[in-house]
Order: structure tokens, then sequence, then C-alpha cells
């Protein structure tokens, strides 16, 4: 080959050298978004700091009370009670103010005057400082004796059943039923205190007929100050009575306090 024909080969060789290394390299291909986690947003039913409980909404714990590995809130000193922190879900507008228009676990006929709760405040001395009556609840005037029956509620679906029998706000029986109540099944407990001892029929597990005999009117809680101490409870959907510790029937994070009107039956 000749030189200049050398030398032009030469020279376009490199021209296409420097051609080949200002060619721009393809893009590498993105990888693909993994999908999202994270739900898309809703608009809240509740308020700030509220979940949803069924219908109602319900107030978070206040910043710094963390539940423990139990359950339970760690509280600092000088923290009010359980009860006077736990939400309530109030009398409902159609059932009626005057307690006289409820039948309530006392004997039939039985019509009695309220001593605390609803309008009017516990304002007796308990024997215990660690119990406190919940909100919603009624002390109701009765003899020391007098029979406690089991109540079939609004709605109720089947037998009662006892859930809990022993020291809960002095003796205690605490009774479950099933309530239809919307068009959804709920799991209502009413708690029976300030007795004087259980009946014999009171045994954790027992099915219970409306009139049943579940325990006798004492003062075990309030000391002389005989009378029927009744609470209403809801449990918190998602939690079965099946394995509880009884202990924490009343526990926030386990049940939510009701007015004792919405679910007792009318006379």
């Amino acid at each position: 080959m000749q030189p200049l024909v050398r030398a032009a080969a030469f020279a376009a060789l490199l021209a296409a050298l420097g051609a080949l290394g200002k060619t721009p390299r393809a893009k590498a291909p993105e990888p693909a978004k993994a999908p999202s986690t994270v739900a898309p947003g809703v608009a809240a039913s509740c308020g700030p700091r509220t979940l949803p409980e069924g219908d109602v909404c319900i107030p978070l714990p206040p910043p710094g009370r963390a539940p423990q590995p139990d359950g339970r809130e760690e509280l600092p000193e000088d923290t009010p009670s359980a009860a006077e922190r736990s939400p309530l879900v109030p009398r409902r507008p159609e059932r009626p103010v005057a307690v006289a228009a409820y039948r309530f676990p006392l004997t039939a006929e039985a019509a009695p005057p309220v001593l605390a709760g609803l309008d009017r405040p516990f304002d007796l001395s308990l024997e215990a400082g660690e119990v406190s009556p919940g909100p919603g609840a009624v002390l109701l005037d009765a003899s020391s004796g007098d029979a406690v029956v089991s109540l079939s509620l609004e709605g109720q679906e089947g037998p009662a059943e006892v859930a809990f029998v022993g020291d809960m706000l002095g003796e205690t029986v605490v009774t479950a039923h099933l309530v239809r109540d919307g068009g959804r099944l709920r799991q209502v407990l009413l708690v029976h205190g300030n007795l004087d001892r259980p009946s014999e029929r009171a045994v954790v597990g027992a099915p219970l007929e409306a009139g049943d005999e579940i325990g006798f009117v004492g003062d075990s809680a309030f000391r002389g100050r005989p009378g029927l101490y009744l609470e209403a409870r809801q449990l918190r959907e998602g939690t079965s009575l099946g394995g509880l510790d009884a202990a924490r029937l009343r526990h926030d994070i386990v049940s939510i306090p009701i007015d004792v009107r919405n679910v007792v039956p009318l006379r």
C-alpha cells in the first residue's frame, strides 16, 4: 500500500474511533417502582386524636402514656383514675331520662331511687381507693340481702353468661350479653357491684335467663351504704371474652362505658 494511501486510511480509522467515543450511551432502564405499602388517604370521620369505634369516636391516650406489653397504660403520678379518663357512650336521645322508666336487676316491681351516678355525683367514700365508679354507672337504693337478678337487655339474643365473680367493686358479678344494635351484634357487660355475696348460680361461664338470681345486695364497696352498683360496658370490636383476663374487663382498652339507660329494658 502506498504511504499516502496508508496515511489516509490511518486518519480515517482515527476519526471513526473518535466518533465512537462521542456516541452517547443508551440510558439504563429505570427500575420499576415498588408498589406503595401506604393505604390511600381517606377522609377521617372522627376528630384529631380519636379513633372510630362502631358509631362513636374514642379519644386516644394523652401523649406520654404509652401502653405496656400487657395493654395497660403507663400513667404518671397524680393522674385521674381510669374511670375518670374513660370515654362514655351517652344516653341516646330516644331513651327516657327518668330512671323510673327502666327495669333494673332487682325484683320486677322495684323502682329504686338513685343514690349516686347519672345526674348525681358519686361522693360516697369507697372502702378501697384503687376502685372507682365508672362514668354512666349508677348506685340504686336497695336493702341489704335484696336479691339481684339477671336482666335481658334491649335487643339481646340468647341467654346471658356469667363473665366474672369476685372482688372488683366490692363483691361483684359481671354478666355478658349479646345484643343486636343497629344491625350489628355487640357484646355488652353488666357490672353488678357492692354486693354482699354472689348466689350459687353465679359461676363463670354459666348461662343465665332473665330473672335468674345472681347475688344479694350489700355494702362491700360503699361501707354503710347498701345498694346495687350497676355499670354497663361494651366490649371493643375485635375483643373476645375467651382468654381475656377478667380483672381487665373494665379497662378502657378492653371495653367502653355506656350510659346504663341505653341497655336496660323499659318497664
